[in-house]
């Protein structure tokens, strides 16, 4: 580990912004005769959280230097292999129809080029249903995400969902789900039809 002097440390510290490690490197030398490298140097940048001050990423408008250059034999020979052809693939790519399994434990389908996907029960219910409307979720009666088979599948409102989690009914299955659901259902419409009772007494 190089130790620097109080004097090396102030002239760093002032040389670097705006500067590339390798320029550090050569103006240090020659200025203290210590044997410093590019790593160190970096090092140094990094620990004092000095800003090189180089912003080296393309810009937009800017013009390649090698723009319009073609490449000579021995360059494109060493490239040739790992360059992208035209008409091929890229080794990652999926077509449309492949499927793959989301980190929540949903299936997803391709439905499009280059990287359209959608949840592959939407897809099954829609194709016999039609798009699913506006604040409605899709639910499975098994709690099986991977069974999208479409009798395994309900479609109900958010507010009904949310109400179904409150009160624990996500944990039955098949026709107790169905019940359940029903039965949200039905107490929804009787507080409805009472408070719209009382209205009508309260207007008369």
């Amino acid at each position: 580990m190089i130790r620097y002097t109080q004097e090396e440390k102030s002239f760093l510290i002032e040389y670097i912004p705006g500067r590339i490690a390798s320029e550090v490197v050569e103006e240090f030398i020659k200025k203290f005769g210590k044997t410093i490298s590019v790593s160190q140097i970096r090092s140094f940048r990094k620990n004092n959280k000095i800003n090189c001050g180089r912003d080296t990423r393309f810009k937009k408008g800017s013009v390649p230097a090698n723009k319009g250059k073609r490449l000579s034999p021995e360059v494109y020979k060493k490239l040739s292999k790992t360059m992208f052809k035209k008409g091929h693939s890229p080794q990652n790519y999926r077509p449309v129809g492949s499927e793959r399994v989301n980190v929540d434990g949903y299936i997803e389908i391709k439905i499009a080029d280059p990287s359209k996907w959608d949840l592959k029960h939407r897809v099954v219910w829609e194709e016999s249903n039609g798009k699913i409307p506006a604040g409605m979720n899709l639910i499975f009666k098994d709690n099986n995400p991977l069974n999208i088979k479409l009798d395994n599948l309900m479609l109900v409102t958010r507010a009904e969902n949310i109400v179904i989690n409150h009160a624990g009914a996500n944990v039955y299955k098949g026709i107790e789900k169905e019940v359940a659901v029903n039965a949200i259902r039905l107490k929804k419409l009787i507080k409805e039809k009472i408070l719209n009772n009382k209205k009508k007494r309260g207007i008369e």
